[in-house]
């Protein structure tokens, strides 16, 4: 008998589990337990007919209603066509067919994945006026150096997006180089701009690994010392022609021994020159060749000082700089230090800084995003007074997918964190754009998956080089357009 009972017993747990799992299904959505939200679980997601998907709960979040005749398949029956192929990649022919039939619900076109998604144009709101720091200073661009900080999550990582903001606004107000560069990155393997490479002695200490000892962290949030003789290497791309060349380095260090560093421009020669010492920011302007390609920069011993990064530019203009903290939501700012953001302000010039936060705190089962909305207020605010004749620019999340049933749609904490995003914009007194609306609004992200060629990853989240492209270039857009009203 116990022979049997062993035999028997992996069939019981296995149909326990099933039951439990079913029991699951039927827990409400808003349930809470000791104070913890519990997720969902509905093991019969995949089969159910989209008509049995519960979407109540994401129109209760995000306020926005579905239309009844796409969610119904009334539409879709009298066509003689299964719905669920709205969101199946499985037939394109089948996809573009079914589109046109509901072209009047759903606001696209029978080519919306073929050519491309249904993108906006999208103007900067909130407070528009309080650009008018940015806005002024450019049109002494011709004379002056005038620097833009442009923050963000992994979505700007290897200098996506950025480098086309910069692209654009260097045609319209001049200026070459790609601007900051910290010593060490993570993102080496596909930066566009920059071919960087550095030895492995170098201590490197940021807001997204952390700060154990301490130091003082740059305006990109980072900082390198070596461990004793160690180099970095920068060598530009062609990818885009106003970053192709520079002729003047500045390399951002602090603390330094009185001590001397080796360079070079291009194949040349090594130089020396020397470090200043003093607990402020300090900056050694090298001037190269004109059309210079790579720089090498090499220490000449451990601890010799601690070093924020380096900048190649040439002549008066915009410099935009690509300032990527993986994994983070934004409320890192309280880790960078106000005398070190004050002297970089009086070294740089800031006039924009651009905030690209958000993704990485969107979640499905989100309810509000208070704690986020309180917590970026106090970050922001900070900054600002940190930077007092500086603009700001909020950029609303992107689109971002989960899959419901047979199809992905807007994850539902999306829509709600917009709202907390112009909510910070709005009480902090700062400049908001939509990415959101601007790629197209609800759902858009899978026409942006299946886009030809593919603007985003099929992790329905981040964006390709392509996709990075063309939001750098809407959100450039979008600032030439309020600067020219401003005119």
């Amino acid at each position: 008998m116990s022979e049997i009972h062993e035999k028997r017993r992996p069939v019981l747990v296995f149909v326990f589990t099933i039951i439990m799992l079913l029991a699951l299904s039927y827990l409400p959505s808003d349930l809470k337990i000791l104070g913890y939200d519990i997720k969902s679980v509905d093991l019969l997601m995949d089969i159910k007919p989209d008509s049995l998907l519960d979407y109540s709960s994401i129109q209760q979040k995000t306020g926005i209603v579905l239309s009844k005749e796409i969610l119904s398949s009334k539409t879709v029956v009298n066509q003689g066509i299964n719905k669920s192929a709205i969101y199946s990649s499985v037939s394109l022919n089948l996809l573009q067919d079914l589109i046109k039939s509901l072209n009047e619900e759903i606001g696209a076109t029978s080519e919306s994945f073929q050519n491309g998604p249904q993108i906006r144009d999208v103007p900067i709101s909130g407070n528009v006026s309080q650009m008018s720091y940015f806005f002024n200073a450019v049109k002494n661009s011709k004379t002056t150096k005038i620097r833009i900080a442009h923050y963000g999550d992994s979505g700007i990582e290897g200098d996506l997006i950025t480098a086309d903001v910069r692209n654009s606004l260097q045609k319209q107000f001049g200026g070459n180089g790609v601007g900051m560069l910290a010593i060490t990155s993570q993102d080496i393997m596909f930066r566009s701009t920059t071919r960087q490479t550095f030895s492995n002695n170098w201590s490197t200490y940021n807001v997204v690994v952390g700060n154990p000892e301490h130091l003082p962290l740059g305006m990109n949030g980072f900082v390198s010392v070596p461990n004793g003789p160690a180099w970095v290497k920068y060598k530009t791309t062609s990818a885009y022609p106003d970053a192709r060349t520079f002729s003047t380095v500045r390399i951002f260090y602090t603390n330094a021994k009185s001590s001397s560093i080796k360079y070079s421009f291009n194949t040349e020669a090594e130089q020396t020159a020397t470090l200043s010492s003093g607990s402020d920011v300090k900056v050694l302007t090298l001037t190269g060749p004109e059309n210079s390609k790579s720089f090498m920069l090499s220490t000449t011993m451990a601890n010799q000082a601690e070093f924020f990064g380096v900048s190649l530019e040439d002549g008066n203009g915009v410099y935009v700089d690509n300032y990527p903290w993986r994994g983070n939501s934004g409320i890192s700012f309280r880790d960078l230090t106000e005398n070190t953001l004050k002297d970089f302000d009086r070294l740089c010039n800031y006039k924009l800084i651009i905030l690209a936060f958000g993704g990485n705190v969107a979640s499905p089962i989100a309810k509000n995003y208070n704690w986020y909305e309180n917590e970026m207020i106090k970050n922001i605010n900070h900054l600002k007074s940190m930077f007092p004749q500086t603009s700001f620019l909020l950029l609303g999340a992107g689109d971002k997918s989960i899959k419901r049933g047979s199809r992905f749609v807007t994850d539902p904490g999306i829509p709600l964190l917009i709202k907390s995003q112009e909510h910070i914009a709005e009480k902090t007194g700062i400049a908001f754009w939509n990415t959101f609306e601007a790629m197209g609004g609800m759902n858009s992200m899978e026409q942006w998956v299946y886009a030809n060629p593919p603007l985003a990853l099929r992790d329905y989240t981040h964006v390709t080089a392509q996709g990075a492209s063309k939001i750098g270039k809407m959100i450039a857009d979008a600032i030439l357009t309020s600067y020219r009203t401003f005119r």
